[in-house]
Parts: C-alpha cells; sequence; structure tokens
C-alpha cells in the first residue's frame, strides 16, 4: 500500500481554464468515435472551487462509481446526495495514521480533521477499512462555496471566508490564552457570525467546539461537518467489496508505453482511474515530490500537484500519418473546465509525462474476486 503523499494546492482551483499539463484536443479532431474506449456512466462533474482537497473529491468519486457498478445504477451522474460520499468528509482520510498513535485504524473516531493535501490511493484505502463515511446530503460541499455569477467572484469571495475562517480560530486560540472567559465569549460572537455569514449547516454548538480543537485542520472538520453527521444513519458504506490497486507497484516505475496500456486495460473493464501529476505551468522538476509550489517572477504560485479521474482513451488524427493518444478526464475544478477544454479530452503523453511514472502514479477501486 503506498504511503506517498500527494501535495495540492488551493490556488490551482482558481485557474479554472488553466491546461497545466491537461492540453486539450482539439474539437475538430473528436469526430471519429471508432477508438473510443470509456466508462460510460460516472458521478457527475463537480468543483472543489478554492479548496485544496482534489485528492478526496477524486476519491469520493471513484468509490461512488463503485457504488453505482454494485448496485446496477445505469445513471450514476442522477444519484442524490443521499447516496454518495462527501469529499468534505472524504479529507479527514487523507493520510495514515501515526503508527504510534496507538489508534484503531477501523475506528472513524480516529480520524479527525480536514486539511488540504492528501493521497487519493490512502483516502480510499482508510474510507474502506473504516466503511463509514458521511453522506453528501449531510455535509454538502456546494453548501459552504461561494454564489457568484463568475468565477473570479467566486474566488475572491472564497479566499475571504478562508481567511476568515483561519484569522478567527487564531484569533482564538490568542485570546484563550490570555483568559478563559475572554476567549469563551470571542468564541460565542464568532459563532453567530460565522453561520449568518456563510450558511453553515453546523450549529452554534458544534461551532463552539470546533474554537476549542487543537489544530485548525480539526476545527475545520466540527465547523463544516455538522455533529450529527456522526450517527450511523447519516453514513454511507461501500456496496460490494473493493480493494485499493495502485500502478506502478512500490519500488517501481513504469513508461508511457506500459502506464497507458494499463490504463486502456482499466478502462476496457469499465474501471475509473485516478493520475496524480505535477501541473506547474512549465514543469521545471523530474518527482513529485520536487514538484511542490513555484512560484512565479511576481510571487505568485505558478503550479503544484494536482489529480484527476481518467474515463476514456482514443487515438486522435490530424492526418493518416499523424495521430496520437488522448486521455478523457474528470477534473474537480467543474463542468466549466470540462465544457471549456473539449469535455475532458487531453493529450495523454503531455498529462502522464508529469505523473514521472512513479510508484502509485495510477489509482483505481478493482472488486474483489
Amino acid at each position: 500500500m503506498s504511503k506517498m503523499v500527494f501535495v495540492l494546492l488551493f490556488l490551482l482551483c482558481h485557474q479554472v481554464f488553466a491546461a497545466l499539463g491537461m492540453d486539450p484536443v482539439p474539437r475538430d479532431l473528436l469526430a471519429d468515435k471508432s477508438t473510443v474506449i470509456e466508462v460510460g456512466s460516472m458521478p457527475r462533474v463537480r468543483s472543489q472551487d478554492t479548496f485544496g482537497i482534489c485528492y478526496s473529491f477524486v476519491a469520493a468519486t471513484l468509490l461512488d462509481q463503485a457504488n453505482c457498478v454494485t448496485k446496477g445504477v445505469e445513471s450514476c451522474s442522477s444519484v442524490p446526495d443521499s447516496e454518495k460520499n462527501s469529499p468534505l468528509d472524504m479529507a479527514r482520510y487523507g493520510s495514515f495514521l501515526s503508527a504510534h498513535s496507538g489508534l484503531d485504524s477501523t475506528d472513524r473516531f480516529s480520524y479527525m480533521g480536514i486539511n488540504e493535501g492528501g493521497s487519493v490511493a490512502v483516502a480510499l484505502y482508510n474510507a474502506l477499512e473504516v466503511n463509514a463515511t458521511v453522506k453528501e446530503s449531510c455535509a454538502p460541499f456546494d453548501h459552504v462555496v461561494a454564489k457568484a455569477q463568475s468565477p473570479l467572484e467566486v474566488q475572491k469571495l472564497e479566499q475571504a471566508m478562508w481567511k476568515k475562517f483561519r484569522d478567527s480560530y487564531e484569533s482564538y486560540q490568542k485570546k484563550i490564552k490570555e483568559c478563559a472567559n475572554c476567549g469563551l465569549e470571542y468564541a460565542t460572537a464568532k459563532a453567530q457570525e460565522l453561520r449568518e455569514n456563510y450558511n453553515l449547516k453546523t450549529t452554534n454548538k458544534d461551532i463552539l467546539q470546533a474554537f476549542a480543537q487543537d489544530t485548525y485542520g480539526k476545527f475545520l472538520d466540527r465547523l463544516l461537518i455538522p455533529e450529527e453527521c456522526w450517527e450511523s444513519e447519516n453514513n454511507l458504506t461501500a456496496k460490494g467489496k473493493w480493494e485499493v490497486k495502485e500502478y506502478p507497484q512500490k519500488g517501481k516505475k513504469s513508461d508511457y508505453a506500459s502506464t497507458i496500456s494499463q490504463i486502456k486495460e482499466l478502462l476496457t473493464k469499465r474501471r475509473p482511474v485516478s493520475v496524480g501529476f505535477c501541473a506547474q505551468e512549465k514543469v521545471s522538476v523530474k518527482s513529485i515530490a520536487e514538484c511542490g509550489s513555484i512560484k512565479d517572477g511576481s510571487g505568485n504560485i505558478s503550479g503544484a500537484n494536482h489529480a484527476v479521474i481518467i474515463k476514456g482513451y482514443r487515438k486522435v488524427c490530424r492526418s493518416a500519418n499523424d495521430c496520437y493518444e488522448a486521455l478523457q478526464i474528470q477534473n474537480s475544478w467543474g463542468e466549466s473546465w470540462q465544457t471549456a477544454n473539449s469535455d475532458g479530452w487531453v493529450d495523454a503523453k503531455t498529462l502522464l509525462d508529469r505523473s514521472f511514472y512513479e510508484w502509485g502514479a495510477l489509482t483505481w477501486l478493482e472488486a474483489k474476486q
């Protein structure tokens, strides 16, 4: 089981129409569908907006699709929120428990905190181990994101929201050290303010408990996921028996030909697969570990690691002797990104080269025999 963690930065979510290794195929080359291999029915495309949890959106989508397969659902995109996994809640599973924590890896209460950055494979592994994830209907991500006419407006509003959350938590931590009553008064006033300004589903009691947490990740957990969501009737369990698979395996590296062959085999079996890759504007590194955040001349972050789902394959030809391979991806930057980028059809080699063909670059769920 891979323990490599993909570090994901929320800034990528702002670049709604950026390529960053996902170079779209010109639409006029998509008419010929004779070589298409595709999964077919998939959960609907969603947007992580300005929160860097693409790994949990990918993991939740893969698990939702597996549940559709098990239940024989023909239109996975129309499954109601009461039968879908919450990406917000899935984010608690993005990293392994410390070997020295003494916590039970099968107990949901062992996983506390919502953090940006994590691994698709680890999130799936932990979610299946616990077999309890909050329903999207109880902890809906769309409930806390901004509603505006343009992506830039959304970005501005949401950045202000996340800053308000962090500033409120850090201010409370300072006040509680100075004076216990002062801290309580501050938290009480802030709880009401945050609920009113950001349409939170959590109660004032939930928010007061959030302020008492010892990390910001745990604060977000209690702030965004109501306590009632922890009750069994608000949890989903995986349907059927699935296991997490990765390629290449630990200690191995692959290449383009082997990787595209593995992807085609999975798609033929109607299994979607995620890929982690370096999403810098111009790749200047040689590994996922080195990718991290890169700043341009103005100090703006220009790229980091990202994860998307591959759900289709095809060959596209400019002429009889000029063809290349393409993959259809489902990106958690929303339906607008998909529409603007040839419905997710991108140059396969450009994308896969950015995975560096490292172990664990591909992740998928496979039915146990």
